[in-house]
């Protein structure tokens, strides 16, 4: 990372960078797509999180799964990435960065809109309390097939409350973003629609307001993401009340404020430690 990516993240609250994965890898992602919402789950362990699989009737609706990584080689292989884990931690001027929480989607022509929103109203049951995600593109993101966008600077803008609909929305998607915005006095919100080719992505600030458009075109978006955190963060004190903390809280041991790596490993450290297990395929 150079000084003038650094400045950008920190000015406009994202930061593009080509290349994050070779082609042959991005491939063998996509391929890996359909099994696991077919509920292929090649580790014998099911996701966090899964929404939508092809027996439900809604061709056009999107999928989502979170905790991918323990359920397939595959995606472990590049999810596990010391490199972008490098990245995301020199951006925030960490030590380290582990990895909180991953995830896939894949949003087919006609898939509806993903209210913007911000990661850190979900990420939020550790100390300290930064989060920085990396969005990567595993098919052509472009305006009209629902790409991501961005509220340039917002991760300046106060913390809101998660958002009432993520996933089906009965109000425009940018309504939680632009009352927000209103709140600290920006009229005008100035939002970005990226056009990232496949193997590239986008850090984004845990603050910063995001989400996608309507996909419009017959084509499929996928995409992966990565929210990772300091390699020295814990779990916020016991009995604290965290709404959104329920994916996280739930690797919580009694009484034990220490993040387990065998759930949120350790992918970078300029010390040159790596959680054991990650060079090794589960």
């Amino acid at each position: 990372m150079t000084t003038g990516q650094i400045e950008q993240f920190h000015r406009d609250g994202f930061l593009v960078v080509e290349d994050l994965l070779p082609p042959d890898l991005v491939e063998r992602l996509v391929a890996r797509f359909d099994p696991l919402f077919a509920g292929d789950f090649e580790t014998g362990i099911y996701p966090d999180e899964w929404h939508w699989n092809p027996y439900l009737g809604k061709p056009g609706a999107a999928g989502q799964m979170t905790g991918v990584w323990k359920c397939d080689r595959t995606l472990f292989s590049a999810m596990m990435s010391p490199a972008i884990g490098h990245m995301a931690a020199t951006l925030e001027g960490w030590h380290g960065a582990r990895l909180l929480a991953d995830g896939i989607w894949q949003k087919p022509g006609g898939a509806k809109e993903t209210t913007l929103h911000q990661d850190s109203m979900y990420i939020n049951y550790h100390t300290p309390p930064s989060v920085v995600t990396c969005w990567i593109a595993l098919s052509h993101a472009v305006a009209g097939a629902s790409t991501i966008e961005y509220a340039r600077g917002s991760h300046q803008w106060e913390l809101s409350t998660a958002v009432p609909e993520f996933h089906n929305q009965n109000k425009s998607y940018r309504s939680e973003m632009e009352q927000a915005a209103q709140a600290v006095g920006v009229d005008q919100p100035d939002v970005v629609q990226l056009n990232i080719p496949p193997g590239g992505g986008v850090f984004h600030h845990g603050n910063t307001w995001h989400g996608s458009g309507k996909n419009t075109m017959d084509v499929v978006r996928r995409s992966m993401v990565l929210a990772y955190v300091p390699a020295n963060a814990e779990f916020q004190p016991c009995g604290s009340y965290v709404p959104g903390g329920y994916i996280a809280g739930k690797y919580r041991r009694q009484g034990d404020n220490t993040m387990d790596e065998s759930f949120f490993p350790i992918v970078w450290r300029e010390d040159g430690y790596r959680t054991p297990f990650l060079d090794h395929t589960p």
